[in-house]
């Protein structure tokens, strides 16, 4: 717990320097909306681990497709290692179509915080390790390039039981998380981009549905000092499937 709060605290300190570099930069900054539409789910498949899957897409920006097996620990703590592939847009092209590839192998861990009866605080570590399909001049190369992805995100979930209708339990979701770049491909875009999200929650037993705005901050690859401030409407699901269980079930049948 010691080394994982050490890391968390060095990587805040390099968003601070990063952001504040930034803000000292002349930036040029377009606006765009777009809609996020995504489903995660969970399937419990021992005590201890668990198989994870969820599947992103922004239209316009991306598309991720994700799976990893999640180790659980004492405490609510968990960590996950996985693989993704990411369809995304071809830079300098003006093209909104998802052309590009990634191949994102990520390990992740989070750790969550009761801070009251009702409001609970998690914060999530995650590494990418980042396989881009290589751009010429707004062509598709048949290489790669690598570079590593730090991406640090605290949440807070406040529960609304007085809200509650029947089983469904309303909630409040604020998180944001910060992504920075860094590998021997990283020229000038050490800060990759910030996500700020505010979304209403709604949780039925093993089923979950969060619904909201988040604002995405984010820094041009191939353009110094351009970002593009995307305000996005999001609907995202998650499930958990108890796939133990069930194999008791079967197994006394």
């Amino acid at each position: 717990m010691k080394k994982f709060t050490r890391i968390v605290l060095l990587l805040l300190s390099l968003c601070f320097i990063s952001g504040t570099a930034a803000q000292a930069q002349r930036k040029e900054v377009s606006a765009a909306h777009a809609a996020w539409e995504a489903v995660s789910g969970t399937f419990r498949i021992s005590r201890n681990h668990a198989v994870y899957t969820d599947l992103h897409h922004v239209g316009g920006l991306f598309t991720v497709a994700r799976i990893g097996l999640v180790r659980h620990l004492p405490h609510g703590v968990s960590a996950t290692a996985g693989y993704s592939f990411a369809w995304l847009t071809v830079p300098g092209s003006d093209s909104d179509a998802l052309e590009r590839h990634e191949h994102r192998p990520w390990l992740q861990a989070l750790v969550p915080a009761k801070l009251g009866q009702h409001l609970t605080l998690s914060t999530r570590l995650r590494y990418d390790m980042r396989f881009k399909q290589r751009v010429k001049q707004a062509v598709l190369q048949p290489k790669y390039d690598f570079n590593h992805r730090l991406r640090l995100q605290e949440s807070l979930r406040l529960n609304l039981p007085s809200l509650k209708l029947g089983e469904v339990l309303p909630y409040l979701f604020l998180s944001e998380e910060v992504m920075l770049n860094f590998g021997e491909n990283i020229t000038h875009n050490t800060f990759d981009q910030n996500r700020l999200g505010l979304m209403l929650g709604l949780e039925r037993q093993s089923i979950r549905l969060q619904v909201g705005y988040m604002n995405l901050f984010a820094q041009s690859a191939s353009v110094q000092n351009r970002y593009t401030n995307n305000y996005t409407y999001t609907a995202w699901l998650f499930y958990t499937l108890d796939l133990q269980k069930k194999e008791k079930q079967r197994a006394t049948q």
